[in-house]
């Protein structure tokens, strides 16, 4: 036999894998079929994949397939991701284990260092995507800083430059003192926090802040316009003595204070607070920065001056509390910190000059097409999330203060600060245009602002005539962490540029999460490698186990066990081909068979449905529900069903039809298995089975497939019987079955029975699964025994069910018991309550 006795995965993949890649078969090929195309979203360059990763391949690998096996023209295009921020992190801690750090480098330096850090990277997680089994097109391979898509980037704000869509402004921007760097709306973590409010006397009033330390640059007290307490004050200057001595200020009446808060009575710091920079807009306040971009006060807070933020809070108060005029402190206040997502800094509301885009029309024209159906949402919820979301989206800050990514293609004149131009030649730091000497703008683009051309940018639309038929792309999945921040973004920015929706569906899938449904984290240590997974398993394993089980945009935990299943499953497969092979002659393979049993019908009724079912599932993005229409097929319809039927009557060129017609089905799903037997079974084709498409099933008789599900029914029946009754032998009785006569040998060797007898009346237990009419002896005794053993059943599960109940009713027990515990108590109690009404069913059924 040429294929051995077992299946060693890690033996086959590489080779399989680079089987496919050297014969081209990633390439999309030639068909006048609608084409199908998945950009892959791009893995981060500064580090190996992990877990997550090996979920969102296998997803998107999945679709590639199917469709491919379709006979679509088929592109999954792979590519890495220079993720600047994320990079410029992960890099500088690299330089913080040696005792460096950013500021020993220039920024050029910096850069380059990153770009060999990032070069080497990228060759582990390629080698990573191939061990997954990616059917990628590597030709068609994007990095995130290579030309086409830096030239998109810069191409689509010059459009929006010269639209007057982008503009720079001093406003105000989420700013990570530690990393020294702005951040989009979307990328700070907001946590909650117990935060001391404190009391303080200014002026005639008394108010609430929980930052004293910025009070050098508060420019007005606010009130709420219907808080009668304060009226006569409203529109006044009043005089505050203060730590650094008197000032006068003005009250203003706003409906951003919430009467409620403290005394009613908020202090104005515009350089300082998102909502007091609209006040201050609204009522034409001056604004005053007193803290730098380092995070320490500056001057203009005098002996404070110097002071971190943390540092200074602590001295304010105490200068407060000299002078009596702190009141009190809150310590039991509650709200909500945002912090660096990276380092867990404060964020810092900065006043800077930054570059930002106006959002409202691109989230108008994004918001038409969704609410028109353009793009179908996986799960359909997540349209309405992005809708609201877009409804609500503020101006976007596209400027970051690192040295890693696109440098903005902006240059601003040496003697007036206003004067901007748009020039690509970043490579430059200063430049002369008209006569007049400009020097770049040292910012990088948000990464966000250039991937969201990914869908179309990798494509080289709508220049690449090649490429062309593949935009709009057929699917996006990704995850849901990042469908505001990228999937709206593209959408918007594809159409902004294109005309078009950048992808016709969107599928979320959720989180992996540790075995114990808590989030994985390299801290805690809970954090799963696929790589070990692989050579253990079998990349195929990996794939079907992570995929079993899981809906769009649920988190789940890693199952181990369903790994082992999968590998369990993959070696079901080979022995299934190895018999196959023993009784199929070269001769014999790749020839059309006729059936000629009801089992061979049946099996053929099998795959057709399954196909069917399959295309159905895939078509809706039903991963899970998909792997199990084909594990069901091979383990339990062939497996179990046909090839047990069949050998006594061997049929080799169905034998071989069937394999072949399986294979197809399950390559999507394990690839490398199913392409190593194929390759094993069929060299002389010199073919790939990723290349076949799923042709209809040949002609079978639906008469005969149901008489074989009849047959099938009597067999489980009989077989349940007997090993509830833990006995064997018997007969089959019958009082006048034609299937049955014609197929009792068939019955006898699989129900393990004696004979089968023809009688005018039936004998022993009833069989009520099928409709002839037949029955199952195996002696009175045994007939008392099953009905005996069945009410024992029945009142176990009754005195199981009393007990969950009342576990469940005791409410220390509801408040004390873990969620998990209280959770797996209700499931039990609901798979109890199920196993009771087929126990009562069957007693029913046997009396």
């Amino acid at each position: 036999m040429r294929l051995p006795k077992n299946y060693e995965p890690q033996e086959y993949e590489n080779d399989i894998y680079r089987l496919w890649e050297e014969s081209g078969s990633f390439k999309p090929a030639n068909s006048d079929e609608q084409a199908y195309c998945i950009v892959m979203p791009p893995p981060n360059a500064n580090a190996g994949l992990h877990i997550g990763y090996a979920l969102t391949n296998a997803l998107e690998d999945i679709s590639a397939r199917y469709n491919r096996m379709q006979g679509r023209p088929t592109l999954l295009l792979p590519g890495a991701d220079h993720a600047g921020f994320e990079t410029q992190v992960v890099y500088e801690k690299k330089l913080a284990s040696e005792g460096k750090s950013r500021f020993d480098f220039t920024r050029d330096e910096l850069y380059k260092q990153i770009w060999d850090f990032v070069q080497d990277n990228k060759g582990i997680f390629e080698s990573q995507i191939r061990a997954m089994g990616a059917s990628c097109d590597w030709s068609q391979y994007t990095f995130t800083l290579d030309d086409k898509i830096i030239k998109s980037a810069y191409s689509t704000f010059k459009k929006m430059w010269d639209e007057d869509l982008i503009y720079r402004g001093e406003r105000l921007v989420n700013y990570c003192t530690f990393h020294g760097t702005g951040f989009a709306d979307i990328e700070v973590a907001y946590e909650d926090a117990d935060t001391p409010l404190y009391y303080m006397k200014y002026g005639p009033f008394e108010l609430a802040t929980t930052r004293p330390e910025t009070k050098f640059g508060d420019t007005a007290i606010a009130v709420h316009p219907d808080d009668k307490r304060y009226k006569q004050y409203v529109g006044k200057v009043i005089e505050v003595e203060g730590v650094n001595g008197m000032f006068e200020i003005q009250v203003v009446a706003d409906e951003m204070v919430d009467p409620k808060f403290g005394t009613g009575v908020v202090k104005i710091t515009p350089a300082h607070d998102f909502n007091d920079w609209e006040v201050a807009k609204r009522h034409n306040l001056p604004v005053v920065k007193v803290i730098d971009n380092d995070g320490k006060l500056n001057d203009k807070t005098g002996r404070f001056s110097g002071l971190t933020v943390e540092e200074a809070r602590e001295e304010v108060v105490k200068a407060l509390e000299e002078k009596g005029l702190l009141t009190k402190i809150d310590e039991g206040y509650k709200n909500r910190v945002g912090k660096c997502y990276k380092c867990g800094t404060v964020i810092e509301p900065m006043l800077m000059k930054q570059w930002f885009i106006n959002m409202k029309p691109l989230a108008k024209t994004a918001i038409n097409e969704l609410k028109a159906g353009k793009i179908k949402f996986y799960p359909e919820s997540k349209k309405g999330q992005l809708i609201k979301y877009l409804e609500g989206l503020r101006d976007w800050n596209i400027s970051r203060q690192i040295a890693w990514g696109i440098p903005i293609p902006a240059f601003v004149n040496v003697e007036d600060e206003n004067d901007w131009i748009f020039d690509e030649n970043v490579g430059d730091l200063t430049i002369v245009r008209n006569g007049r000497e400009y020097r770049r703008d040292p910012d990088v683009f948000d990464t966000w602002f250039s991937s969201s051309s990914w869908p179309y940018a990798t494509l080289e639309y709508p220049e690449n005539n090649q490429l062309k038929q593949f935009y709009p792309n057929g699917l996006m999945e990704t995850g849901g962490e990042i469908l505001y921040p990228w999937v709206s973004r593209m959408i918007m920015l594809g159409l902004y540029v294109t005309g078009k929706v950048p992808f016709k569906e969107v599928y979320i899938h959720g989180y992996v999460m540790a075995e114990d449904g808590s989030k994985m984290s390299k801290s805690v240590g809970n954090v799963v490698d696929p790589m070990p997974i692989i050579k253990e398993y079998g990349s195929d394993a990996l794939r079907m186990g992570i995929v079993s089980g899981r809906s769009p945009a649920t988190n789940t935990g890693y199952d181990g066990r369903r790994v082992v299943e999968a590998r369990n499953f993959c070696n079901k497969l080979w022995n299934i081909a190895r018999f196959i092979e023993s009784k199929v002659k070269t001769s014999e393979a790749g020839q059309t068979p006729k059936p000629t049993t009801p089992a061979e019908h049946w099996v053929l009724s099998r795959l057709d449905n399954a196909q069917s079912k399959l295309k159905q599932q895939l078509d809706r993005y039903e991963f899970s529900e998909a792997y199990e229409t084909v594990y069901h097929l091979i383990w339990d319809d062939i497996a179990d069903w046909y090839i047990e039927a069949g050998k006594d009557k061997i049929n080799p060129k169905m034998l071989d039809y069937v394999l072949e017609s399986s294979l197809k089905l399950v390559h999507p799903f394990a690839p490398f298995v199913t392409e190593t037997i194929w390759q094993t079974l069929y060299p002389k084709t010199n073919t790939m089975l990723m290349s076949q498409t799923w042709q209809g099933v040949i002609d079978y008789n639906p008469a005969q497939a149901t008489d074989f599900e009849k047959l099938k029914s009597i067999i489980t029946e009989v077989r349940h019987i007997k090993t509830v009754l833990n006995t064997s032998g018997g007969s089959l009785v019958h009082t006048d079955s034609k299937l049955i006569e014609e197929n009792h040998k068939l019955i006898t060797k699989l129900a393990g029975l004696e004979n089968i007898k023809k009688l005018k009346d039936k004998k022993g237990i009833a069989l009520t699964q099928t409709s002839e009419n037949c029955s199952v002896d195996l002696g009175e005794k045994n007939a008392k025994k099953l009905i005996e053993s069945l009410r024992d059943k029945e009142d176990k599960l009754n005195r199981s069910i009393k007990t969950l109940n009342e576990r469940l009713a005791n409410k220390n027990y509801l408040a004390k018991a873990p969620a998990k515990l209280v959770s797996e108590t209700k499931a039990q109690l609901e798979s109890t309550e199920l196993e009771l009404e087929k126990t009562q069913k069957l007693i029913e059924d046997y009396s």
